[in-house]
Parts: C-alpha cells; sequence; structure tokens
C-alpha cells in the first residue's frame, strides 16, 4: 500500500461539505490564511474575557474561610457557674487541629488563667480543651481558641462565662483576638503556592498520560519509517522529559512554600517566620502539613524517575531497531516507567486529601468525585501542553512536511475523543462537588466559594467553545491535508493558536481551582466574632455578635463610662432591633439579658439572611432621657 492510501486510512476526512480532499495551490493557501486570521481576534476575546471573568469572581469581597464550626462549649456560652470548673472545652462539627490550638482564657482584667497546653480531652479529634487555675475568684471570664481545621482553614472565636456573680467582661473576644491573624502576605503565597501545586499537578500527570494514551499509538500510526519514528521519538522524549521535570521542580518548591505558609497561617505570624524548624515540625503534624509533605517526596521522586527514564537511549540501543523506534516506548523498560505511577497517584489525591473532600460528608462520594475532576483536568491540560511545547519538537525533527501534517493529525485525532471525556468528567465531577459543598443556589453569589465555581464555568466554556471550534473546522482539515500529503500551513497556525488560547483560559481554571481552596464551602461559611465600638450618646458601647452567620447569633453589649473605662451601670433598660433593609425583613426586637455590670446578652439573636444587617441599640438613662445608635453588622 502506499504511503498515500495509508494515510487516507490513518485520517480519513470527515464528513461534511467543507473537507477538500484535493491538493491544495495556490489560492488555497492564501484561503488557509485567511482561515487563520478570521477566529485570531474571536479567539482572543473570549481568553480576554473567560480570564476578566474569573479575576473578577476571585476580587469580589468573599466570606472569611472557616469550615469546622463551634458546635457547644463546655462551660456554656453566657453561663454564670456556682464553681470554678477545671477545664473549658470547645466541640466543633469536624476535627481540628492541636497543633496550633491556642486555647486561652482570661480574666476580666485582661490576665491569663489558663494551664498548660490544649488538649484533645479522651482523644477526641473534634473538641479541644485548656486546663485552668485552681480555685479561680468570682468574676466574669473570657476563652478564645484559635485551631485548624480538618482541611486546614484556620478559626477563631470564644465565649464569656461568670464564676459566682457576673462582672465585668474586660477585653471583647475580638478585641482579645486582635492582631492574632498573620497578615496578606502570607495569605497571597499561600495562595500562589495552591496554585502553582495544582498547576503542576495537571501538567506533569497530563504530559505522562498523553504520552502513554496519545504519542504511543499515534506515532506508529503516523510514520512508517523507522528512521522517522526514531528522530521524532527521540526529539519528543527530550522535550517532554524537560515539560515533567520542570513541572516537579515547581511541584516541590511550590509544596515547601505551601508547608512554610500554612504554618505561618495557622499561628498567626509573619511569612518568613513559617521558615522556622518548630513552626515547620508543627505544621507537618497537622493533615495538610502531612499531605503537602509526602507531596514533596512524589515530586522529588516523580523527577528523578522522569529524569531517568525520559532519555534518548536510541543511539546507545541501535537507533531504528529501538523500542522508541517503534514509538513503543520514548524511554526505558515498561516495568520501569509503571514506577512513575505511585508519585502520580499520591499527587492525584493530594488536593483531595488536603482540602475539603476529605473531611466533609460523604467522604467517599466527594473525595472519588475530586480525584476524577483532578485526572480529567490533568489530561486536559497536560495533553494541550503536549501537543503545543512537546509536538511540535518532533514534528521539527522531521525531514518530510508530509509526516509533520500525518503526525500532528493523528495526535489530534487521538487526543480529541480523550479531551472531549475529560470535559464530560470535569463538568460531572464539578456538579457533585457544588451540590454537596453549595447550600443554595444564592452562595454562588454570596460566597467566595461560589463565585470561583461560577469562574470556572464561565471558563470551561470558553474552553469547550473553542475545543468544539477546533473538532469541526481545525481536524478535519488537517485530515485532508494528511491524506494529500501536504504540509500543515495555515491549519498548523490556526491550531497553535487555539491551543495557547486553551491553555491560557485553562491557567484560569486552576487560578479559580486554587480559589476554591481557600474559600469556605456554602455550607460552612462562617466569618467569627463581629466586634464594633462606637459612641452611644456620651457613652462607649461595644457590640459582639458571635458567629456573624445565619442563623441564631450570641450577642453582647457592654456600655462603657468613656471617662473613666468603667462598665456603665446607670441604664434602665437596653432594647435591640435587626433589619435587613436589601431583603425586606424586620425589624426584629429583642430585650437583651443584663449579664453583668454594662453587660447585657443574647443568648440566640436571628439572622435570617446573609448579607449586611442593620442592628439598632437603645440605651435608656432616665424617664426622659434615651441614646440610640446603629451598627452595620455584616453576616456570611
Amino acid at each position: 500500500m502506499s504511503r498515500l492510501g495509508r494515510a487516507s486510512r490513518l485520517v480519513p476526512a470527515a464528513a461534511g461539505a467543507g473537507c477538500a480532499t484535493s491538493p491544495a495551490g495556490p489560492r488555497e493557501g492564501i484561503h488557509d490564511n485567511r482561515i487563520a486570521a478570521r477566529p485570531r481576534r474571536a479567539v482572543r476575546v473570549a481568553a480576554l474575557a473567560g480570564m476578566l471573568l474569573a479575576l473578577l469572581a476571585c476580587l469580589l469581597p468573599a466570606s472569611a474561610a472557616a469550615h469546622a464550626q463551634l458546635e457547644s462549649t463546655t462551660p456554656q456560652r453566657g453561663a454564670v457557674l456556682s464553681g470554678a470548673p477545671e477545664r473549658v472545652v470547645f466541640r466543633f462539627s469536624e476535627p481540628v487541629e492541636a497543633s496550633f490550638g491556642a486555647v486561652r482564657v482570661f480574666d476580666a482584667a485582661g490576665g491569663r488563667v489558663d494551664e498548660g497546653d490544649a488538649f484533645h480531652p479522651g482523644d477526641r479529634s473534634d473538641e479541644i480543651a485548656v486546663a485552668l487555675r485552681r480555685d479561680l475568684p468570682d468574676g466574669t471570664y473570657t476563652a478564645t481558641y484559635r485551631v485548624v481545621s480538618a482541611d486546614s482553614h484556620v478559626i477563631s472565636s470564644g465565649i464569656v462565662f461568670s464564676i459566682g456573680r457576673a462582672g465585668a467582661a474586660g477585653k471583647t473576644v475580638g478585641e482579645l483576638l486582635a492582631g492574632s491573624d498573620a497578615g496578606a502576605d502570607v495569605d497571597a503565597l499561600l495562595g500562589i503556592a495552591r496554585g502553582v501545586q495544582f498547576g503542576a499537578i495537571a501538567l506533569a500527570l497530563g504530559a505522562l498520560a498523553f504520552l502513554v494514551l496519545v504519542w504511543r499509538r499515534a506515532l506508529p500510526e503516523a510514520l512508517r519509517g523507522a528512521a522517522a519514528r526514531s528522530t521524532a521519538a527521540s526529539a519528543f522524549a527530550a522535550r517532554l522529559r524537560l515539560i515533567v521535570c520542570a513541572a516537579a521542580a515547581a511541584g516541590a518548591l511550590s509544596g515547601l512554600l505551601g508547608i512554610a505558609m500554612q504554618g505561618a497561617e495557622a499561628a498567626g505570624l509573619p511569612a518568613l517566620d513559617g521558615l522556622r524548624p518548630a513552626i515547620v515540625r508543627e505544621t507537618l503534624e497537622t493533615r495538610f502539613g502531612t499531605v503537602w509533605g509526602v507531596g514533596v517526596v512524589a515530586w522529588l521522586a516523580l523527577g528523578a524517575l522522569a529524569w531517568a527514564l525520559l532519555r534518548d537511549r536510541g543511539s546507545r540501543r541501535g537507533g531504528a531497531g529501538t523500542d522508541e523506534a517503534r514509538g513503543d516506548a520514548p524511554a526505558g523498560p515498561a516495568a520501569a516507567a509503571w514506577l512513575l505511577a505511585l508519585p502520580a497517584a499520591w499527587l492525584l489525591l493530594l488536593p483531595g486529601l488536603g482540602g475539603h473532600a476529605a473531611v466533609q460528608d460523604p467522604v467517599a462520594l466527594l473525595l472519588g468525585a475530586n480525584v476524577l475532576h483532578v485526572a480529567a483536568m490533568a489530561l486536559w491540560t497536560g495533553g494541550l501542553a503536549a501537543l503545543l511545547l512537546a509536538l511540535p519538537a518532533a514534528t521539527r525533527a522531521l525531514a518530510e512536511p508530509a509526516d509533520r501534517t500525518r503526525l500532528l493529525a493523528a495526535a489530534l485525532a487521538r487526543f480529541s475523543p480523550l479531551a472531549l471525556g475529560a470535559v464530560g468528567a470535569i463538568v460531572l465531577t464539578g456538579v457533585v462537588q457544588s451540590v454537596k459543598l453549595l447550600d443554595l443556589p444564592g452562595d454562588l453569589l454570596d460566597s467566595g466559594f461560589g463565585r470561583a465555581v461560577l469562574a470556572k464555568v464561565a471558563l470551561l466554556l470558553g474552553l469547550v467553545a473553542i475545543g468544539a471550534w477546533q473538532r469541526r473546522r481545525s481536524l478535519p482539515r488537517l485530515r485532508a491535508l494528511a491524506a494529500a500529503e501536504e504540509p500543515p500551513g495555515g491549519a498548523g497556525v490556526l491550531l497553535r493558536r487555539a491551543l495557547r488560547a486553551e491553555l491560557l483560559l485553562l491557567a484560569g481554571v486552576l487560578a479559580a481551582t486554587a480559589a476554591l481552596a481557600a474559600s469556605a464551602p456554602g455550607t460552612q461559611t462562617q466569618t467569627g466574632p463581629f466586634d464594633e465600638t462606637t459612641a452611644i450618646g456620651p457613652l462607649q458601647l461595644q457590640l459582639t455578635v458571635d458567629p456573624a452567620q445565619v442563623g441564631p447569633n450570641a450577642v453582647h453589649l457592654y456600655v462603657i463610662d468613656p471617662r473613666d473605662g468603667s462598665q456603665f451601670r446607670g441604664a434602665r433598660a437596653v432594647r435591640l432591633s435587626a433589619t435587613q433593609p436589601d431583603k425586606g425583613i424586620g425589624p426584629v426586637r429583642e430585650v437583651p439579658d443584663l449579664a453583668g455590670p454594662g453587660h447585657w446578652t443574647l443568648a440566640a439573636m436571628p439572622f435570617g439572611v446573609a448579607g449586611t444587617w442593620e442592628v439598632r441599640v437603645a440605651v435608656r438613662v432616665s424617664d426622659f432621657d434615651e441614646y440610640e445608635t446603629t451598627v452595620e453588622v455584616p453576616i456570611g
């Protein structure tokens, strides 16, 4: 069979009137250039629009991330006890890490009354406690916590309780926790580490999948000559080796950065302090630290194996008669190549084990969906990178232009259905995870997690549009050129531009994925205590709303005499009301209970929807005088 006849069997022309199979003349070359030029602007506009949507969604204010929710405490919030308790216990909705579990208890003067380190009572991972000094005197005490939830996010809040008779509470929970946050630089570096980590996983694993699923089959189908196959295989292996090893280096470095910044975030320290050995050791004891620490080892192993296995062995093994020449493998023995599967498997699990999927019920469903989601994204991203970065090295090494076209068409024909299947898997697993992690449709707009989901959807729509256009226009054109033994010409230029646009959009998808990992799902958004100090007449009002999320919230009101800083004892009555003007809710009126001098509490003030609520406080000091003020309270 002639080469032309074999090429026609390998890449048959697609059905449809637009797929000409006659040799291209001068006018057809001009037509190729016009085809390449027409969609250029549309592709750029689509890519730019998708990136802007992702940027806008990720820059909008997001609810503070918090994934474990405080369910109960001992003593209860606002309790007045007859005797001093032995310890303070906080119970959460999921496991919390004790390594950075700073649980502290303060008296009214701001002095510490806790003893020893925080611990898990009865080895229950969802509880954290601290012991108290013996024989505490009567008075009001404030207990605060700052812990790391099982999926690596830091949460903090506190409670107020009294022994004997309630008295002045001293500093509020918010004031005691002030300054414990690590800062914007740590958050930014941690976000960069996540983004680079996810990008490296997609690039390295997807490139290796392209080698096994596409290249090893496309090469012998497209090229009959042993010399041509050996030349193309050597060039492809060298470029693929560079891609995988560069991704492994980026993955290892981003893993180390992520561990250091997670330690700084958890401990509330500056970025450089995250590099301290003690902080790194404590971070490695957390779920996040363990998963990412093993990930660093996996990256080093993957890079070393890729460096050793993806080598040009043709010259030492006899050139055209080797496995590389036949296209069966571009590198070492198949059994040795399977060693790459071990670190690759852990890297597929890393995003799920270090994030929401490993701790959110149902774990089996969410973790399985996450692994499939990561695998599909890697197949798509790494495959595009191999088409754009590794395949051109192989085609340029070929002497015959017709061989270049056949190899390009064969690889694209093999990759196209895989990419289509990957899109389907991404959409399906993304829907499963979003349904499980988002409570209400409104969470798509009201939470940072939801907006990151919308960004991914917008970017994926752009990618699907470009992919569909390639299947309808670029692939049939390349098949026709391959059948006619013509060089790629304008069709090859057009393909490269489309691949660049897809990779740009996929970079945006990975950025949105990093934002998802750093944001709280709608089912678990908790903003922590809200504190505001403001004037109310000639007095000073301190308002605390905890946890400042939808549902019942504990409210503490402190009225202070600014002349001497003491609790104001002259209030005859205090009233409180809450209104949500955007939703037309309220006013919801409540009368708080007197908990001590100048201190009033509500155990369960209802805030029914997320948004900014207007809380109005009225303090009556005589039969004729009453002071009022309004505080805007954000509810997540």
